[in-house]
This record gives C-alpha cells, sequence and structure tokens, in this order.
C-alpha cells in the first residue's frame, strides 16, 4: 500500500507540475543573453546612496582620518600628504569605477570612492608603506541614520587610524 500512494504521489505531483508551466501557451522559447564581465553590455553593480566625504591626513607612515562621514554610494575622499614622499589611498575591495585619492609631499589631493555598506581596509601602495604603518580601517554605513545610531557624526567615521 505503501508503494501504491508514493506511485500515486509522484504521479499527481509531475501532473500538477506539467500543468503549471512558466511559459504561456503559444509563446516562443527564448534564449537567455550572455553578457561576459569585460564585455559591452555588462554593468557591474555598483552602490547606490547618498555617499559622504573624508578628509584623511597621510604622513611617514600612517594615515588619520580628520572628519567626515562614509555612507554607501559615491565617497568624496580628500587626502592630505603632510610627508616627505608620495602617498595615495586605495580602498581594498571598493567597486569598479573608484578612483585612489593620491598627493605629492605638501600637497592634497581627491578622488571618488564607490563603497557598499561594511569596512574597508584603506593602504598605501608604496612598495613598503603598508608594512611600515600605512594602513587602516574605514566604516562604511548603508544609511546616514544607520551612522547615527552607531554614533558615528561628521568628524567620527568609525576608523581605526593605524597610528
Amino acid at each position: 500500500m505503501r508503494r501504491a500512494t508514493l506511485g500515486l504521489m509522484t504521479a499527481t505531483g509531475l501532473a500538477v507540475l506539467a500543468g503549471c508551466s512558466p511559459v504561456p501557451e503559444g509563446a516562443v522559447a527564448a534564449e537567455s543573453v550572455a553578457c561576459p564581465e569585460g564585455s559591452d553590455c555588462f554593468d557591474p553593480v555598483q552602490p547606490v546612496g547618498p555617499g559622504g566625504e573624508l578628509e584623511i591626513a597621510m604622513d611617514e607612515f600612517f594615515f588619520e582620518v580628520r572628519g567626515g562621514l562614509a555612507v554607501t554610494g559615491d565617497v568624496a575622499v580628500t587626502v592630505v600628504n603632510e610627508g616627505g614622499t608620495f602617498h595615495d589611498a586605495n580602498f581594498l575591495g571598493a567597486a569598479d569605477g573608484s578612483e585612489k585619492p593620491q598627493a605629492n609631499p605638501g600637497e592634497s589631493g581627491s578622488g571618488t570612492v564607490k563603497l557598499f555598506p561594511g569596512e574597508y581596509t584603506v593602504i598605501c601602495d608604496v612598495p613598503g608603506h603598508r608594512t611600515s604603518g600605512m594602513e587602516t580601517t574605514i566604516t562604511v554605513y548603508a544609511s546616514e541614520e544607520e551612522a547615527a545610531e552607531a554614533g558615528g557624526e561628521s568628524g567620527e567615521t568609525g576608523a581605526d587610524t593605524g597610528a
């Protein structure tokens, strides 16, 4: 009896599935479009949100976040190089199309970094600078409300300055 019941359930299930086809009768089956990464038709996923602004001071060999708030989206980053050599601020894991703010000694530079919510490690790409201490962590909030709940306000980024 158990086998007969199982067979009946299987047959009923197949009949129901066959009758619930997602393609309407008379519709023509379409081929899916392949759009490989790197092709003209490929659009990478980008963060959406109000973004924000950050100011980061750089010197031998540290970062110091001086102000701003990072919320998902396009974050305008200004770097101030107070050191005696070239430095940059590379946000590891930033979305495609992000810029890398950089500056020569005694100058400022800026760039737009596209960031999703989460924590990002920021490093200086100049050989030897990261291992000498030019690494910090920046928290990017999902919304301004989340930033306020976490205690992040203008000038408080949740960053570990690495100093």
